[in-house]
């Protein structure tokens, strides 16, 4: 059981390294996304960062600030026409050469020019469709063969959820508010006082 401590710490060291080495400038960009008022806000990614996006966005409606997952597969057959001009799209992938998200980014882009992506890899094939970028690096993943997406994961999950938490805080979300986009489960027995 106490080798489990041993891939715990590898996850926490991870994380820490990623955040201490991210240059995070660009945040400012994905925040201003959100904050612009005009266009929708669409996260996408494929796989596990799919996955990533799509709890971003669950998160993000969760605390009343409006977004949308796209699954980079299912657009290009026709779900792509749901994006226009002034909207945005934050893409999430670790070596940005995933070639499904590539086939979407360059159809997406014909759309839009407004095209975020979070990545680790400096010279990815994604960046010619993007109008900014944040870098962020992954030394490694923490699985024995250090090729489980889990350290990258785990990084791009809290950066979302770190984004979700400072715009709800700006637009003031209230225990009120929230309790009622969250009318189900424990949440939405939340007493009001």
């Amino acid at each position: 059981m106490t080798e489990i401590y041993k891939y715990i710490t590898k996850h926490l060291e991870g994380i820490e390294n990623s955040f201490k080495n991210a240059n995070l400038e660009n945040l400012e960009k994905i925040i201003s996304f959100f904050e612009d008022g005009v266009g929708n806000v669409f996260l996408t990614g494929v796989g596990k960062n799919g996955h990533v996006a799509a709890k971003a966005v669950s998160t993000l409606n969760s605390m009343g600030v409006k977004s949308f997952y796209i699954n980079p597969v299912d657009s290009v057959h026709g779900d792509i026409g749901i994006i226009d001009k002034n909207d945005k799209i934050i893409a999430i992938s670790k070596s940005g050469n995933t070639d499904e998200l590539l086939n979407f980014l360059h159809h997406a882009n014909r759309r839009t020019n407004h095209i975020f992506l979070i990545h680790s890899n400096k010279n990815n094939d994604s960046l010619r469709y993007c109008e900014f970028d944040l870098y962020i690096p992954i030394d490694f993943e923490s699985d024995h063969l250090n090729k489980v997406p889990t350290v990258s994961i785990a990084v791009y999950t809290i950066l979302l959820q770190s984004i979700s938490c400072l715009l709800a805080k700006k637009q003031n979300l209230t225990m009120e508010s929230f309790v009622f986009n969250h009318p189900g489960g424990t949440i939405g027995k939340t007493k009001i006082i």
